[in-house]
């Protein structure tokens, strides 16, 4: 599934809006909690093509 800059923008918004809403004991079946996991998902995944993290090469020292 191919992100827009728009789509990931929005999914940033919304991930600001829905961390206060969310701890570490809220519960798996909580609705903020599973869109906040998706959205996060979204962020992902775009930023993975967009802004890739370089591996980093092991010497054989």
């Amino acid at each position: 599934m191919k992100i827009t800059k728009e789509e990931y923008e929005a999914a940033l918004k919304r991930i600001d809006e829905l961390l206060p809403l969310v701890t570490d004991y809220t519960p798996d079946s909580d609705p903020n909690l599973i869109e906040l996991l998706k959205v996060s998902n979204i962020v992902e995944e775009y930023e993975d093509v967009h802004y890739p993290i370089p591996e980093i090469q092991q010497s054989d020292d």
